[in-house]
């Protein structure tokens, strides 16, 4: 398989500005199998090199947007006024029950900034209906109505609405690609999250953005910023050509998210069209490649060709097997697999409960993975989001912007900023600069000219020049007074103290080498098994009687000596409140043995503050009812031909029960409660 990069402009856009990178196996099968190769494009450019921005801002300001809403949205418009320079140009039009062009498309100079800023200021009012269409329209009607449009400026449109559409329907505007994508924001409980995804999605690359009552649209607006104030690659495609006698591919077979492909026949190749590339964004694309059946050994190398192309190859021997993945592969598709679900959960048509087990299969599917690959943390984190929102608008606000999230691989925000799957640096950076911006106005953020400059001096201090072979091969010899050198006494201190820190470091080594060998025979403790027996819950908000049974289970693998536990205490609690208190008298594990200590949970009249109410009102909506199990116990053991160690041992971990279905702990839970 072959594969190439290329985008442009040639000043913005050269394919060496982008990576391409090949995660494979390295060998398979000789006979027929199939194998799946992942390609990942990363922009390496200076942020110095982006090119002018053209940004539309359409704005909902009916009368559902009066009070705090329509002030969040002018301090948002007044962040992105301060970020833009000389070279990005600013329209805005706003719509209720008609749409008006503000602001015509006028570059951001000072004095062009202070009069935009005034009228954000004195001209938003909110009143009438929500016309969606017409304000789209006309966002679209100023940008393609531009007479400049050189230099292969970026073009995009963001577009806001807290509400349901009045009459038209926005969905069915043509969006053509000459106008950049369109990024939408769904702010509040009331907003028709369908039709402003589907608007995203009828652009190409567009994103949707979830944002909640009460939240701040300068921090959600900020993101996007981010993006299109650093874009420095455009019209980025890939393209992925069969290698003749060694593999076939079809487009079926190139899994690019929502990124358009074309298939040449007689090239047996895909491209896949990408469009902007942010400054350290990722793409990562799915190839899978079927390898006919060899008679022999074959060998294979990775490398690099001329002109930005990677060839991948693929050793061909009896010994591999036709289920093995390289833990990047693996990772990409947890993650398409969980993209999917989350699809299928948002098409449940207003079932919230089957909407909520389909991300509860999601969440013990992440669990029972065997690796530990950062990705999984994030999306657990994506999971355990979802499932605190309690009614279906909420959800499907939430699913869908989380579903064109990962079909696009670009960052967007879903009820809060706490999920940052697809974030680059500049994105954090500007969080950070909008949240202060949010809490003092009077204080102006860093234009985007300030943020180059800032991110230049960062790459030159972290940059280490490297010294040529002539200077790796001499040094400098200084000549001073007798006064400046050396003494016999200094020396003699450097050598003392370089002895004693080789010994501190060859004690810690063996240390070090002492706790890996006999860490495996270490006690432990872990949860073998937990059941949710009673669970009534009052209106008053207090746990008015729990019953449940827990055991567990104190391990001894050493082969040589006893271990001793001389006191334990666990507490089980839930959100912060302690509900009951397990603890065990001095017992005693023998060797190679272990001990199940069985607890009967017994409690009443547990009181939860207004936080913990809301979350067991979640947990019991939801079927699923999450306790924390935690505390620690004191033991202790021979280490080999080592003295008797006292050490404690804690446990930390969250244990929660299909309730009241059958009162089970999830496996996956019962499998991770051990202590360290």
């Amino acid at each position: 398989m072959h594969a190439g990069a290329a985008a442009g402009p040639p000043r913005l856009g050269n394919a060496e500005r982008v990576r391409l990178v090949a995660h494979c196996n390295d060998k398979a099968p000789l006979e027929e199998n199939r194998q799946q190769v992942l390609l990942e494009l990363t922009d390496t450019s200076s942020t110095a090199e982006r090119s002018g921005l053209d940004l539309v801002a359409v704005l909902d300001v009916s009368g559902s947007m009066r009070g705090w809403k329509l002030e969040k949205l002018k301090t948002a418009m007044k962040f992105v006024i301060s970020k833009l320079s000389p070279i990005d140009r600013l329209s805005i039009v706003s719509f209720s029950t008609e749409a008006k062009r503000l602001f015509h498309l006028r570059s951001m100079t000072e004095a062009t900034k202070a009069e935009l800023t005034d009228m954000v200021e004195n001209r938003l009012n909110a009143s009438g209906s929500t016309n969606m269409e017409a304000g789209l329209e006309t966002g679209l009607k100023v940008l393609g109505g531009r007479q400049h449009k050189g230099g292969r400026r970026v073009a995009a449109i963001v577009l806001m609405s807290d509400g349901q559409q009045g009459p038209g329907d926005a969905t069915v505007v043509p969006i053509d690609d000459d106008v950049g994508a369109v990024y939408t924001f769904g702010f509040g409980a009331d907003q028709d999250s369908k039709v402003l995804e589907a608007i995203a999605r009828n652009s190409h690359g567009g994103t949707f953005y979830d944002v909640g009552d009460g939240e701040s649209l300068a921090v959600h607006f900020s993101q996007i910023m981010a993006g299109l104030l650093s874009v420095v690659v455009q019209d980025l495609q890939l393209t992925v050509w069969e290698t003749t006698g060694h593999s076939r591919i079809d487009d079926n077979r190139v899994d690019a998210g929502c990124y358009p492909k074309d298939t040449d026949n007689r090239a047996r190749s895909v491209t896949v069209t990408f469009g902007y590339l942010y400054s350290g964004e990722v793409r990562k694309v799915m190839v899978d490649l079927l390898l006919p059946a060899v008679q022999r050994d074959t060998q294979g190398r990775v490398y690099y060709s001329p002109r930005d192309r990677l060839r991948c190859f693929i050793r061909r021997t009896g010994s591999a097997s036709p289920y093995a993945k390289t833990l990047e592969v693996k990772a990409e598709l947890v993650r398409r697999r969980h993209s999917k679900i989350l699809e299928e959960a948002s098409g449940m048509n207003e079932d919230l409960h089957g909407a909520r087990r389909k991300l509860l299969e999601a969440q013990v599917a992440l669990d029972a993975e065997p690796s530990s690959h950062p990705l999984f943390a994030i999306l657990k984190a994506e999971l355990e989001k979802l499932l605190t929102l309690t009614t279906w608008k909420e959800l499907l606000a939430c699913l869908l912007a989380s579903v064109r999230s990962h079909l696009t691989q670009r960052y967007a925000g879903r009820h809060d900023v706490s999920v940052r799957i697809f974030a680059t640096e500049r994105m954090e950076t500007y969080m950070d600069q909008a949240s202060k911006f949010e809490e003092d106005p009077d204080k102006l953020p860093p234009s985007v000219d300030d943020d180059v400059q800032a991110e230049a001096e960062m790459v030159k201090r972290t940059w280490v020049p490297q010294r040529s072979p002539e200077q790796r091969g001499t040094s400098r010899i200084w000549a001073g007074s007798r006064e400046r050198s050396s003494s016999g006494w200094a020396w003699a201190t450097v050598l003392a103290c370089t002895a004693l820190a080789v010994g501190v470091i060859l004690a810690g080594v063996a240390v070090f080498a002492v706790y890996l060998l006999y860490r495996p025979s270490m006690p432990y403790l872990a949860v073998s098994d937990a059941h949710l027996e009673r669970l009534e819950y009052g209106q008053d908000g207090a746990i008015d009687y729990l019953q449940a049974s827990i055991t567990v289970l104190a391990v001894n693998n050493n082969s040589k000596t006893d271990a001793s536990f001389s006191s334990m205490d666990l507490v089980l609690g839930f959100h912060g409140a302690d509900v009951a208190l397990l603890r065990a008298q001095p017992f005693v594990v023998p060797r190679e043995s272990s001990l199940p200590l069985l607890y009967r949970v017994v409690s009443a009249g547990r009181a939860l503050d207004a936080a913990g109410m809301q979350a067991m009102d979640e947990a019991l909506k939801a079927g699923v009812v999450p306790f924390d199990l935690f505390g620690k116990a004191r033991t202790r053991w021979k280490v080999g031909v080592f003295a008797n160690l006292r050490f404690w041992m804690r446990i930390s971990c969250r244990l929660r029960f299909f309730f009241p279905s059958n009162g089970t702990v999830m496996p996956t839970d019962r499998d991770k409660c051990r202590s360290r």
